[in-house]
Order: C-alpha cells, then structure tokens, then sequence
C-alpha cells in the first residue's frame, strides 16, 4: 500500500509542479550531449574500428540525427524565453523519435537473435569470382558492400551494437518524456 502512495505522491508532485526554463533547458542540453555521443561512438566504430554498418544500423541513426537539432533548440528557447508549450513539443517529439529508434533497434536485435528473418536487403552481397584484370579494377572502383543485418559484428557485454541502442533508445525515450510531462497539469503554464 506504501508504495502506490509512493507513486501517487511522485505522480502528483511530476505532474503538478511547474517546472523552470533554466531546468528544461538543462535537460535538453544534457539529451544532446547524450545523442551526440551515442553518434560520435557510432561513427568512431565505423571509421576507426572499421565496423562498416548495415542499412538498419544507418536507419536506426536517422531518428538521433532527427532529434539533435530539436534538442538544441528546445535548450535554446527554454534559456531565453518563456515559450513552455513550444519547449514542451519540442520534447515530445524528440519522446516520438527516441520511440523510433526504440522500435528499429528492437527489430533489428531481433533479426541478429534470429527471432525473425531480414528483410531480402539486409542479405549479405554474394562475391563473384574475379577473372580478369578489368573485373578486379571494376570491383575495386565500387564501395564495399553492406554487412548483413542478421549477423552481429561485435558484441559487447552480451551485447551487439542493436542491443546496445535498444538500451540507450529506451532510456532517452524515457527522458524526453520525463521532462516533456513535468509540470503538464500546473495551472501557471504559459500558453
């Protein structure tokens, strides 16, 4: 019984206490910070590893190059201004993008665990036999093919890279929604 008042009590206080412009664009300061690592991590294992990335892996980055510019600005207008409602959309649909890439990123842990099949061009390019010298420098001309997307290149804790933005999805999914629902039912919000 304790706990749901705990919760209630939380619930209430989240909801009804109105949350400053300074705190806002803190957070949103912070979720670019976040994002931009999660993309410079992503990018440092492809052009210093050597980890090229499948169509989903670059799919599953769309929705945090979406997000970064959003983030930036709701920090922005939440320093100089008093615009909440529009800082709070701005939020809201980061919560849609980060929702995305949750999504993608549970759909492709799901083909690199084989729990269902890719998509025909997630499959790995079959290499042909090289006959001549023309064939070799055409080949060489053309950018290396794309990984599979059901086979994992490396994993990290258990983890492959998917697995990892699962996690990391969830987490700033859970954020922008934490900050976009704070002070929602506060009789002082600007309109």
């Amino acid at each position: 019984m304790s706990t749901s008042l705990s919760c209630q009590c939380f619930m209430k206080k989240h909801l009804y206490r109105k949350q400053s412009n300074k705190e806002r664009s803190l957070w949103a300061f912070f979720l670019t910070l976040c994002l931009a690592a999660i993309l410079g991590i992503a990018l440092s294992f492809e052009i210093i590893g050597g980890y090229l990335p499948c169509h989903l892996c670059l799919l599953e980055r769309l929705p945090y190059y979406g997000a970064l510019p959003l983030l930036v600005l709701a920090s922005l207008l939440a320093w100089v201004s008093c615009l909440s409602s529009l800082v709070r959309f701005l939020f809201i649909c980061v919560f849609v993008l980060m929702a995305t890439s949750f999504v993608l990123a549970i759909y492709h842990a799901g083909i690199e665990y084989h729990f269902w099949p890719a998509p025909a061009h997630c499959s790995l390019n079959t290499t042909t036999l090289t006959t001549g010298v023309d064939q070799l420098f055409t080949s060489l001309e053309k950018p290396p093919a794309s990984p599979s997307c059901s086979q994992a290149p490396a994993r990290f804790l258990f983890l492959s890279f998917a697995g990892w933005n699962v996690l990391a999805s969830l987490l700033y999914m859970l954020l922008s929604l934490y900050v976009a629902s704070k002070g929602l039912l506060s009789n002082d919000d600007e309109k």
